[in-house]
Order: structure tokens, then sequence, then C-alpha cells
């Protein structure tokens, strides 16, 4: 199946109050990313840095990214055009998926069953576990499935994102470039729905429970979370990293060597920690064990007691 790699160029603007928000997409096929070549998107110059069957890096506007091919979606923070009448703001959000105007043999049965694993991981507590389901279950969304066909549709594709979001099956903190992958689908998703599809006795089901709405909480994260491309974290970045939960963590959780990593770490502490009991004190031995588990990886990591000097953990 084709890939192609896309830019989504989204415009937003207030005036007195009145909101307008407008999306335009552009894409090539992924076999145009060649090393060094310079192609333009919307009259910015995007460069090609590197490029496999894994991940694309390259840069725009001065910023380097690195894009997993298979389920990241990553954006840029807003940038400013000013004016003195109207508030406006452009930002883009890159991603890959396989070509539109194809045909699809999506694979919704396994979709369903990845997705009640997840829903079973996270009633166990065990959210760690949703990692690899959750990328898979994002590739199914974001690549496999045709975006407008008899059983999916752009609105329906947000409210599955809505569930594994509001369900709390990811963490923003421990997995952050996944977590905003979700975000920034869900966004777009909601940006290129129609009216009719929400019509029919099939959307009636799900409708009901389908919060619009909760674009505020997702723009919320997108914010924070577009941040995190910039290795140097930026002032703004650091506040917004330090607002996305109740406690403060280390930023180094946002880094690409611990979005590789963490699985494995996890997987590796939950064996070691296995008959240990999960009672008072217990999170001591955990980050003891997490701290040891990406020392070995080379990731100097500062547990949330150390992150949070006047918090009581027990």
């Amino acid at each position: 199946m084709r890939q192609y790699f896309n830019v989504a160029e989204v415009y937003t603007s207030m005036d007195r109050s009145i909101g307008n928000r407008h999306v335009d997409t552009s894409n090539v096929p992924v076999e145009d990313l060649v090393v060094g070549k310079d192609l333009d998107f919307f009259g910015h110059k995007l460069h090609v840095l590197s490029i496999d069957e894994k991940e694309i890096a390259f840069s725009f506007r001065g910023v380097a990214y690195r894009l997993n091919r298979e389920w990241q979606v990553i954006g840029t923070p807003n940038y400013s055009i000013p004016n003195d009448y109207i508030m406006e703001h452009e930002r883009y959000v890159f991603y890959c998926s396989s070509n539109p105007c194809g045909r699809f043999d999506w694979e919704y049965e396994h979709a369903v069953e990845v997705y009640g694993e997840m829903c079973s991981n996270t009633h166990e507590g065990n959210i760690w576990k949703n990692i690899p389901l959750a990328r898979k279950f994002m590739h199914f969304l974001k690549d496999e499935t045709p975006m407008r066909d008899g059983e999916m549709t752009p609105p329906y594709r947000a409210h599955l994102i809505y569930l594994v979001l509001n369900g709390q099956m990811i963490s923003a903190l421990e997995i952050p470039r996944l977590y905003q992958s979700y975000c920034e689908l869900y966004r777009l998703s909601l940006d290129f729905d129609c009216s009719s599809d929400y019509e029919g006795e099939y959307y009636e089901n799900y409708a009901k429970d389908f919060d619009r709405t909760y674009f505020k909480t997702v723009d919320r994260y997108i914010d924070a979370l577009c941040w995190i491309n910039d290795p140097g974290f930026s002032k703004h970045g650091i506040s917004a990293w330090n607002h996305l939960g109740m406690l403060k963590a280390d930023p180094i959780q946002a880094s690409y060597e611990w979005d590789e990593a963490i699985y494995e770490v996890e997987r590796e502490i939950q064996e070691e920690l296995k008959d240990v009991p999960r009672g008072m004190g217990f999170c001591f031995a955990y980050w003891s064990a997490k701290t040891a588990a990406l020392a070995r990886r080379g990731i100097e990591w500062r547990t949330p007691g150390i992150m949070n000097p006047g918090v009581m953990f027990d």
C-alpha cells in the first residue's frame, strides 16, 4: 500500500469573539522524500534530513523533527500573524497515511480486539502494556482506515480517539509523543467532518455520548505537547510541560530516547518487582528499579520524589 507524507496547515482567527478554523492539507508520496532535498509546503521549506522504513527526519521553519511513519502525528507551536484587527495563528501538523484514493481492506475486527485489550489493561491498572497497543491502534486509525466509507467517518474516528484519551488508556507524561499523536489526529478529524456524518441510526448510537466540546481539553494538551519537539525546551515549553499533570515530571520523559526505551523498561521492572507487595512504600521500590533500568540504557531520570521535594509520597 502506497504511503504519503502529509502536511496540514491549521489556520485560526478570532474577530470580535467569533472564531474561525480552517485546515488545508498537502501531501507527497514518501518515495519523493530524498535526503538533502527541499520541498515547499504552504510557502515554507521542508528539508529532508534522513529517511528509512521506520521514521522520517526533517527540518521545518528552523526546527528538526523525527516522525515515526507508523503511529506518530506531530505538530508545531502556533505562529502568530500580525494583524491590528484580527488575532490570527497558523500551525502545521505532519503525519504519514495511506493513499486516500486507494482501496482499503482494513482489519476492523483486529482493531476492535486491540481496543478491547487496551480496556482490559487499563481496568487492571497496567496501562504500560497499552504502549505498543496504542501505537498499533493509532496506525489503524491513521494509516489503514479510509478517510470516509460506510463504517468510518472523521467524527467516528475522533470518537474512537476520545474513548482512548478520556478513558486514560495512555499517559501524557509517560508517552507524550504518542499522546500528542492522538490529540492531533482527534483535532484534525473534527476539522474534516460534515453535517451528514452525524446522520443515520448507526451514528446516533454514539453521537449522544460524543462530547464535541472535548476539543478544548485536547487543544490544551496540543499547546503543551507541541513544544516537546524542540530539543532545547524553551522557557514556555518547560512551563507547559510542568502544568501537564498535578506533579512535576522530569523533562527527560519527553525525549526521543525515553520514547524508544520506556515500554521495555516497564516490562523489565514489572518482572523484577512481581513478588513485591503493592502496598505503602511500593512507589520507592518502583522508582528505584525504574531509575536503574533507565540508567542501564544511558538515561538519567529524576523521580517524582526528586522533582517534587515538598510532596509526601507513600
